[in-house]
């Protein structure tokens, strides 16, 4: 299956390393070879790379890794093609974006939902543009935020967690679902399977940072927590805030 990276912060910061360490699993220490994508937000706009080959092999990817793109919310996606026929083409790779009141809507899957064509799961106003599960998902999901928010600003974290409970447990049921959403404040956090954090307490330039990082599989060899699996978290500004108290995670204490 794909792997996720995802990152919500205090404070701006890049994820360099993260992406250095990423790319090889994207077809060189790793099978995920059918595509790469990240999302790194600028206020309610979300700018988004990606390409339909492995990873380890775009030097577009290895020039985004040392660029210093800075960003309070990231979204990473490196795919393997489950099933295979949906193979490796621009519209099938993550992560995928809407607009929704006047902002961008960012999603990556890792994970397999057979049976997502039920007539409960077609999309209305979100079309997918490729073949992917993951895609129709999201199509699915903005569907139901669509339902109870029109812009604004960002919709509270809690207000948000309870709109997509519901939904998100249906997609659950299906099969694998471990999601990153994100609407450049909130970052909605699902696994059923599989996902770490790590939470950083950094200094950056003299300014405390707070900095929380997903990932499939821990990047580092730092203290990285599983995910507490069937539960919408929220995270925003570099912890989780829904549900209430989630953040158990040891704090690492890092120069920057």
């Amino acid at each position: 299956m794909c792997e996720l990276m995802g990152m919500s912060a205090f404070r701006a910061t890049d994820v360099n390393h993260s992406l250095e360490l990423l790319q090889p699993r994207g077809g060189e220490i790793g099978p995920h070879a059918d595509g790469w994508g990240v999302a790194f937000y600028d206020g309610r706009a979300a700018r988004i790379f990606k390409e339909p080959i492995p990873a380890s092999e775009s030097r577009c990817l290895s020039f985004i890794a040392s660029h210093c793109y800075q960003s309070r919310v990231v979204v990473g996606h490196i795919r393997k093609a489950n099933p295979a026929r949906f193979g490796r083409a621009t519209a099938n790779t993550h992560p995928f974006c809407r607009e929704l009141g006047g902002r961008s809507w960012v999603f990556a899957h890792n994970g397999k939902l057979p049976g997502i064509d039920q007539a409960r799961f077609h999309p209305h106003r979100f079309q997918p543009i490729g073949d992917t599960d993951s895609e129709r998902a999201f199509c699915y999901l903005m569907d139901r935020v669509a339902e109870h928010w029109s812009g604004g600003g960002a919709p509270p974290p809690d207000r948000l967690a309870g709109w997509l409970s519901e939904p998100i447990a249906a997609l659950s049921e299906l099969g694998i679902f471990n999601m990153l959403l994100s609407d450049g404040d909130n970052l909605v956090v699902f696994a059923n399977e599989r996902l770490h954090a790590l939470h950083r307490d950094c200094d950056e330039g003299g300014q405390e940072q707070h900095v929380l990082l997903l990932a499939t599989q821990p990047l580092t060899d730092e203290p990285w927590r599983p995910v507490e699996l069937g539960v919408v978290h929220v995270a925003r500004d570099g912890d989780f805030v829904v549900p209430a108290g989630a953040s158990t995670l040891t704090a690492v204490r890092a120069g920057g």
